[in-house]
């Protein structure tokens, strides 16, 4: 049992990632909105994204995101929790959950932005009728 417990703490200070199924609990990690879209009037989204988690046993959890290096907030000894999140984003990105400290990621949401180009060719040339050629 004393080698186990040596082994985990030595995989753990080396940095090595661990898979979300290895001894943590189940995570559920649900954010609003998903999508985005854009267009040329409105190149950015600017939203308040909601992120709602909840996990089957308390613990130190850490909720991260591809457009920050350092986590947006951590929770000890919680089993549910939420945070809003104002953004300006013009790409995709995802939210993630890890056990605070372990580079684990317990649950995964992408946000996806959709582009829409409102100057698309077919909406600027002018609709034919078979009388307009005669």
């Amino acid at each position: 049992m004393k080698r186990v417990a040596m082994a985990t703490s030595l995989l753990l200070l080396s940095g090595a990632a661990v898979q979300a199924g290895d001894d943590f609990p189940a995570l559920d990690l649900d954010v609003k909105p998903v999508l985005c879209i854009i267009d040329r009037s409105t190149p950015v989204c600017d939203l308040d994204f909601l992120v709602l988690w909840k996990s089957e046993e308390t613990g130190d959890f850490c909720l991260f995101t591809d457009l920050d290096p350092e986590p947006l907030t951590c929770w000890q000894d919680r089993a549910s929790g939420e945070h809003t999140d104002n953004r300006a984003v013009s790409n995709g990105f995802r939210y993630w959950m890890t056990p605070e400290g372990v580079d684990a990621e317990l649950a995964t949401v992408t946000i996806e932005v959709l582009r829409v180009d409102a100057d698309d060719r077919r909406h600027r040339r002018r609709s034919r009728h078979v009388w307009d050629v005669l």
